[in-house]
């Protein structure tokens, strides 16, 4: 460590310039992501969740498929109760992702002091800040929801700052609030421990590092864990987060050039001064190791992932351990430059990195927006549907009362005490739907999910709520649909669906993609309240992959119905041949559309296409079968 006394470095308007406008991009995306509808119940849901339990008193608890459990028995992250306070006074998911994306650009601070102590040099401050800033796998941390270890990245290199300056009190500190953040935090900190013990100056600070993570991370993971994990666990709570994690090693071969890919992307941008300073990666290896060994889902090993944040302050350390050798050893031969080149390179490599590999502005492809990146609406992008989606949910789904919901409604849910998803990825049970079905009184599908390509996501259990007596269909607007347990008859929207051998009909049809419409009847029954029927016939065998019916009132976008009959209850790819398909709806015009006259638009979408304009439906490809009268 140096001992040269600190430059005043908060006089620096490039400092606070880079922190603003990359700090305030890297929140700016975090938002747009929750706007948009793609930060899932998995995983800041989740953790917003535990926080609002915090607000009334309870220990972080949250739904998980087998019931509701407490943070403090799996990742153990008591970081969260001083989050409460602030979602107390705004309980959104959007306090929790400002509070992380400002507290990580904080990070900036520590990681200029350290080089400007260290280096005495403004140009190194400022690289090491842009390195921090910019970094790839620090970037993609905060725009990976809400996570601890994406917290304590920046408490760790507060934590460094103080021991490089021997401020003792708030050395501990920041390493007591970075460990809070989560179970597995005390591996790094014990590594900052074992580092002081072989290399150091403080061999004594270093072993009462070292013990203070050991005995902290034992007593969290085998005892505050356990304390807190269900009865109802198969195994206990660490054999569970064992098995979760590296039940599938024997896998690990099949990956491994990804792997290694993955590795680059973390260590690659720094190596050319990671190398001489490779001391201070000794606290971040076991955790990269086993995060790169992992066989969790994600899967866990990717780069874009949250999982490596706490090895970001380490590589900070070790580029200015290694620039500082490069500087010494440059006094010796005469090349005082090289220290500069190397970390100004090193500087550049990570701006490019970050740009190929963030989804971010600086990214050419981000403004290109394909599909899943940038401004596009599986990613940054909003669309009107979005708006749509936020007051129909205000309308129609009541506070407190138990939902289960499809993952990207469920966190504008999270604000009561059981909010399940309709698929969840990590339940073991394929009967998981029905199993979380007795204990809510609420479900809200979103049969569209326009930002997924393939809509039949949760078309089975859309199948099963539609055939299930004790729920009835209350609210259907553009694709959301909500069905309420034990709901009054008269609110039920009727959904039916039959199949007759006899013909009828004219021989006159109309040709939509894999099916013949034979006839169409739309009935006013009350104010906005209407019934649709229509007759269909499998044109030629029927697909293999099925199709969704979608009509459009005129040229609004947000007053799409999916014909749920034709969708859920029989798809087209079960319809017998030579066989007639009649199908019954009964829907409600939205207060917000105008009255008057509307030309209804129908036509059917493949679900399993990438490119189903279900966004917008194409008029070319519409049959206009009937007009509209609203009043």
């Amino acid at each position: 460590m140096s001992s040269r006394p600190a430059q005043p470095w908060f006089f620096d308007p490039l400092l606070w310039l880079t922190m603003a406008i990359i700090g305030g991009m890297l929140m700016l995306l975090s938002l747009a992501r929750y706007w948009g509808y793609n930060a899932l119940m998995l995983d800041l849901g989740n953790m917003s969740q535990a926080i609002w339990s915090a607000t009334h008193g309870q220990p972080l608890v949250f739904t998980q498929p087998t019931g509701a459990y407490s943070r403090l028995a799996g990742h153990v992250e008591f970081f969260y109760f001083l989050l409460a306070p602030l979602y107390l006074l705004w309980p959104n998911p959007q306090i929790l992702l400002i509070s992380q994306a400002l507290l990580a650009t904080a990070g900036a601070i520590p990681a200029y002091r350290l080089a400007l102590r260290q280096l005495d040099s403004r140009f190194a401050a400022r690289c090491s800040a842009l390195i921090y800033l910019l970094y790839p796998v620090m970037q993609t941390a905060v725009l990976f929801d809400l996570h601890g270890d994406t917290l304590a990245m920046p408490l760790l290199l507060f934590a460094l700052d103080a021991l490089d300056r021997k401020d003792w009190r708030s050395y501990g500190l920041w390493l007591a609030l970075a460990l809070s953040c989560k179970v597995y935090v005390a591996a790094p900190v014990a590594g900052i421990g074992a580092y002081l013990w072989l290399w150091g100056s403080e061999r004594r600070v270093g072993l009462i590092t070292l013990f203070a993570a050991v005995g902290y991370g034992g007593v969290v993971f085998f005892g505050v864990r356990e304390w807190f994990a269900s009865p109802q666990l198969e195994h206990s709570a660490a054999t569970a987060y064992v098995r979760h994690y590296y039940s599938d090693l024997h896998l690990i071969t099949e990956s491994l050039l990804p792997r290694l890919l993955h590795g680059m992307v973390v260590f690659g941008p720094l190596l050319l001064l990671l190398w001489r300073g490779w001391r201070w990666l000794l606290p971040a290896l076991p955790l990269s190791a086993a995060v790169l060994l992992s066989t969790g889902p994600g899967p866990s090993y990717h780069y874009a992932a949250h999982h490596y944040a706490l090895v970001v302050p380490f590589l900070v350390m070790a580029v200015l351990d290694g620039a500082a050798r490069d500087q010494a050893r440059g006094l010796l031969t005469g090349q005082t430059w090289r220290w500069r080149a190397n970390l100004g390179l090193s500087t550049l490599l990570v701006l490019v990195m970050g740009s190929l590999m963030v989804d971010q502005p600086l990214n050419p492809r981000f403004w290109q927006a394909p599909p899943g990146n940038g401004l596009h609406h599986w990613a940054y992008g909003v669309m009107p549907r979005d708006a749509v989606t936020t007051r129909f949910l205000a309308q129609h789904v009541p506070p407190d009362v138990p939902v289960v919901a499809s993952v990207n409604l469920a966190t504008r849910l999270i604000n009561r005490e059981t909010v399940h998803i309709v698929r969840h990825p990590d339940s073991k049970y394929e009967d998981h739907f029905l199993k979380v079905l007795d204990h809510v009184d609420y479900v809200v599908i979103n049969t569209l999910f326009d930002w997924r390509t393939n809509t039949t996501y949760e078309q089975k259990e859309l199948g099963y709520m539609l055939q299930d007596a004790s729920f009835g269909l209350v609210a259907a607007r553009d694709g959301l649909v909500v069905f309420e347990r034990a709901a009054p008859p008269a609110t039920h929207l009727q959904q039916t669906v039959r199949l007759t051998t006899t013909n009828p009909l004219p021989a006159v049809t109309h040709a939509l993609g894999p099916a013949q419409l034979r006839g169409v009847e739309l009935l006013p029954l009350e104010g906005r309240r209407f019934r649709a029927s229509f007759v269909w016939q499998l044109q030629g065998p029927p697909p293999e992959d099925d199709w969704v019916a979608i009509s459009q009132l005129g040229e609004r976008s947000d007053a799409r119905i999916v014909h749920l009959p034709t969708y859920a209850s029989l798809p087209i790819s079960t319809w017998p041949s030579e066989t007639l398909v009649w199908e019954t709806f009964e829907f409600i015009v939205p207060d917000d559309l105008p009255a008057g006259s509307y030309p209804w638009h129908v036509a059917w979408y493949p679900t399993t296409d990438p490119a189903t304009p279900f966004v917008d439906v194409a008029v070319a490809t519409d049959l206009v079968v009937a007009t509209l009268e609203v009043r």
